[in-house]
């Protein structure tokens, strides 16, 4: 075998790997695209529910800072009339 056979087997080999690797690199980026787009709806529906949930905290907080308040009151009007 002279050294340009030799170096047309090379050449074929390595233009073989290198599509296989780019066949490969081409599903890879597509299963991330995919992990990528799950992580994205599971981070809306989180959002979400966050929404969802903090209103009505946010309401139960007021009106208990509201009843506070005034009981406050009440003991402040029974301190002053004794």
């Amino acid at each position: 075998m002279d050294i340009q056979t030799v170096l047309v087997f090379i050449l074929a080999f390595l233009t073989i790997n290198l599509v296989i690797v780019g066949v490969y690199v081409v599903l890879v980026l597509k299963e991330l695209r995919e992990i990528i787009r799950r992580a994205n709806e599971l981070l809306d529906t989180a959002n979400s529910i966050t929404s969802i949930v903090s209103g009505p905290l946010s309401s139960v907080s007021s009106l208990i800072g509201a009843v506070m308040e005034g009981y406050k009151a009440v003991q402040e009007v029974k301190a002053r009339r004794k």
